[in-house]
This record gives structure tokens, sequence and C-alpha cells, in this order.
């Protein structure tokens, strides 16, 4: 029997220890699970941390551990099993989750009970830095609040809250006295500030409990009447939002009620985003205004208009069919992802959508990319597709064959797992497997330029600005349809 042959029939093992990533000692009962296209099966580590995984065919695997009171951890990249790979001794690391807790109070030292408690952290989406909202919660009675199930890093927090004796005034209306409805608590930040420019993020280590405290400050403070003089009958959920830090705004109020009027008391001043939205089951309406509350109440008008519809058909460039799990990805410039599922025929709907402007890219594509997306009732703006409020968006996205590049990472002969590897203009990044190994499908036909950066996971791999150092370095190959380009690259070390 051929050398081939003997291993493609070959059983092959995957094996290591888990540890907890904090301490170094290893972890027992962890369960580690591995999948491949093929099969799926878990362990659970011995009271040394190891586990083993034995008998199975060639190929690439996912492994995943998790353990009670540690924080799920899949291993960078893919674990490839086969002739001439050391998958023997992978070290699988748990990180002991950190906590955020503290307590909200007012000027007086009275608890601030419900007050709203929003985590953002900084996170890399679809290759740029964008603050991301982590986790929301509220204060109990106490004016405590615990947020747990953390990963090591650093959090900006965010605190709104209502004075107590605001929360009575629906029920007296236009005869609350003016001392209950003209002072309201101005949004905090931590470390305890007003300016978000001035606000820190928190830095937490692995399984450490961080402290962040606040104290409200009483303000003058207005009655804002929205005025919605559209569809009675229908429930209209309002949010009332203010800046707080770059693309991050923070949701300081919220409220439903049908009729044409709602209102929001003890307002504090400054510059507000009023958003509403209504729905009768099968349309759906959204309205936004921007004002600002200085002295004196505020009367807002807000116009509601039916969401924007978007549908369309994929067609397919040459012959073939389309994938099978295509579907049409549309990010948002706040970094929210949409996705609509395309089905055999090609076609694609969504009945509402927000407006805004949408970078449009696919999934599940395979060794297709998306050429072209014309359509109408929209507005192309560079790259973004821009949706207007109440259009009817018809595309007729074209997709066709794209070319593939794969290769190994090196670092003075010795393959990189775990390597950030970078194919540019198409600003996409995949993650190097254990044994240095990675592949780029459906890439644009055209030029391409590749960079490997050692521990680069956090890398803003879409900005421009941040990869410029390392494409001095970058390897440049003719990407086309007709088969793979195999690139070998020197791992850089992050700048």
């Amino acid at each position: 029997m051929t050398a081939f042959w003997l291993a493609l029939f070959a059983a092959w093992r995957i094996a290591g220890v888990v540890v907890n990533a904090a301490s170094g000692q290893p972890v027992a009962g962890a369960r580690v699970s591995i999948e491949s296209s093929e099969l799926r099966r878990s362990a659970i580590s011995g009271d040394d941390g190891r586990f083993a995984f034995a008998d199975l065919p060639p190929g690439r695997y996912e492994l995943v551990g998790q353990r009670r009171g540690l924080l799920s951890e899949q291993w960078p990249g893919a674990v490839v099993a086969g002739p001439e790979q050391d998958t023997g001794n992978i070290v699988l690391r748990l990180t002991p989750p950190a906590v955020i807790s503290g307590k909200v109070t007012d000027d007086e030292g009275d608890p601030a009970a419900q007050a709203r408690v929003e985590l953002i952290a900084s996170k890399i989406v679809e290759g740029r830095r964008k603050l991301r909202t982590i986790a929301v919660t509220q204060t109990d009675d106490a004016g405590e609040y615990r947020v747990s199930a953390l990963r090591p890093g650093g959090y900006y927090i965010a605190v709104s809250a209502v004075p107590w004796y605001a929360k009575f005034i629906e029920t007296m209306g236009d005869n609350a006295p003016a001392s209950m409805t003209h002072s309201g608590f101005a949004t905090r930040f931590y470390p305890n500030v007003k300016e978000p420019a001035a606000a820190e993020p928190l830095l937490l280590q692995a399984g450490q409990e961080g402290t962040a405290n606040f104290t409200l400050q009483a303000v003058p403070a207005s009655a804002v009447h929205v005025h919605c003089e559209q569809y009675e009958d229908l429930t209209k959920h309002y949010t009332l939002m203010s800046p707080g830090l770059p693309g991050s705004p923070v949701s300081a109020r919220e409220g439903s009620e049908s009729g044409f009027t709602y209102n929001f008391w003890a307002v504090a001043p400054g510059h507000y985003t009023i958003k509403a939205e209504a729905s009768d089951g099968r349309r759906t309406w959204y309205g936004v205004s921007e004002f600002d509350v200085a002295e004196g109440d505020a009367d807002v008008s807000l116009t509601l208009e039916q969401a924007p519809s978007l549908s369309g058909r994929v067609t397919l460039e040459g012959e073939g069919a389309l994938p099978p799990q295509l579907a049409l990805r549309f990010d948002d410039e706040r970094g929210e992802s949409h996705s609509l599922a395309v089905d055999a025929k090609g076609r694609f709907s969504a009945p509402a959508i927000l407006p805004g402007r949408y970078r449009v890219s696919l999934s599940g594509a395979g060794d297709d990319y998306l050429k072209a997306w014309p359509g109408e009732g929209g507005r192309r703006v560079g790259e973004l597709l821009e949706i207007p409020p109440g259009a009817a968006l018809k595309l007729t996205p074209v997709v066709a064959k794209g070319g593939r590049v794969a290769g190994t990472v090196y670092r003075d002969g010795t393959p990189v797992p775990g390597a950030l590897v970078v194919a540019v203009p198409a600003y996409r990044a995949v993650v190097a497997a254990s044994d240095g190994s990675y592949e780029f499908r459906g890439l644009a036909p055209g030029d391409c330029g590749l960079f490997a950066v050692e521990g680069g996971p956090d890398l803003e791999y879409a900005n421009p600005e941040a990869i410029r150092p390392y494409m001095e370095r970058a390897k440049r190959v003719r990407v086309s349809g007709d088969g793979a380009n195999h690139v070998r690259l020197e791992a850089i070390e992050t700048r």
C-alpha cells in the first residue's frame, strides 16, 4: 500500500492539558470537545488536567474547553491531525472570569435603585475597532449591582438613573409639582465623572473583581414632551439617548405608550436623540429626532416613517449552483450585523430594516465572492449602501468564482500556530492552524498583498493606517479563479 493510502486510513491523536490561564495549574473536570466536518467528540480532563482523543481520521478540528467557574475558550485556529503533526501536547488555557460590582447613590447618600449600568468595551469588529455594549444591568433596592463572567480587559461604565420621586409622576400627570419634574440626574461615567471625554476604562485582570461606585448629582432638569400624532392605536416604543462615548450613545431612558404624546420627566440638560418604533405585526415604522434640553420644558415633534424593505435575487456568474449556506451580510456603521439567508433560487428579503449605511458582504460563500451589488431604491456611497427611510430597496447582487490563497506561516523555519494572516485589499483575516497553515477562499481576482502577524488578534486589520507598517513586508500575489496560490509567509511581531 502506498504512503498516501496509509496516511489516509491511519488513525491520529489529539491530546494535551487544560490549565488555568491565571495560575498555570491543571484544570480537572473540564469538558473538552473537538469538531470537524465529519465528527464531534467530547472528553473530560483528568486530575492532572490531561485529555486525549484517539483513532481520529486526518483533518482539521476545532478544539473547545469549558469548566464551571471558568470562561469557555476555543484554541486559536484549527488543530490539524495527520502525518508529521505534533498534536499530542496542546495546552488549552481557560480563563477565570472577572467581575465588576459597585454601588450607585444620590448626592445625599441614599441608594439609587433601578439605575441603568452599561458596560462598554473596545472590540475588533470586521477588522475595525469599535466600542460595543457588553452588558447592561440595573441596581437593586440597595443601589448595588454586579456583572460577572467578564473577560480580562478594559471596560467603560455609564450609569443613568431617574430620581425615585420621578417614578410617581406618570400617575400625577400635569398635577405633579415642579420639584418632582424639574430635578434629575445627569449620566455619569467611570471614574464617576460627568463628561464622556473624561471617562476611563476600568482595567481587569483574569479573576479580578473590580469596584466602580457612582454618586449621581441632582441638577435642574426639564420635562420632554414627545408629540407623535400618528397611529394613535399603536403602541410606540420610545428610547431617549445621550451622546455618551464616541460611536456608543447611552440609552438614558425608555418607555412605551399608545396615543399621540409621551412624556419624559426630569431630563438633565444636554443633547439628545429620541427614537420611536411601532408595528402592527405586518409593517414597522421608525422615527428619529435630535434636540437640546436647556432651560424650560421641551416639546419634540416626531414623525414615523415606514421602515425600508429589502429584497432581491442573487445571480451566479458562469455555470454551477449557489452555495447552499449562502447569506448576505449587512453591517451598519455601529458594528451591528444583519444576515439574510439566500434560498436555492437566489432570493432573499427583509420586510423591515433600519435606515442607514451598510457594508455589504457574503457569508457561507465558499469559493465565491461578491462581484457587484447593483440595485434600486438606495444609494451607493463609496463602498457603503445607503438605505433611506421608507425605501423599497431591490438589490441584484452578482456572485462569481473567486480564487484561493493558501500557505504556511513560519518564524526561523518553525511553523507559527495562531498567527493572524491578513489579505489586502480584501481586508480579510484568518488565524493560522496548529501547523501554521492558513487558507483564504473566495478572494476577488487581482493583485493581493499578504502578511502574517504573530500575536495579532487585536490588530485593526481593516484600517489602512493600522496595517501600513506591515504592508512593507507583505508578499504580493496574483489571485485568479483557476487554482490556489501557495504562499509561504514569515511572521511579523506585533507593533
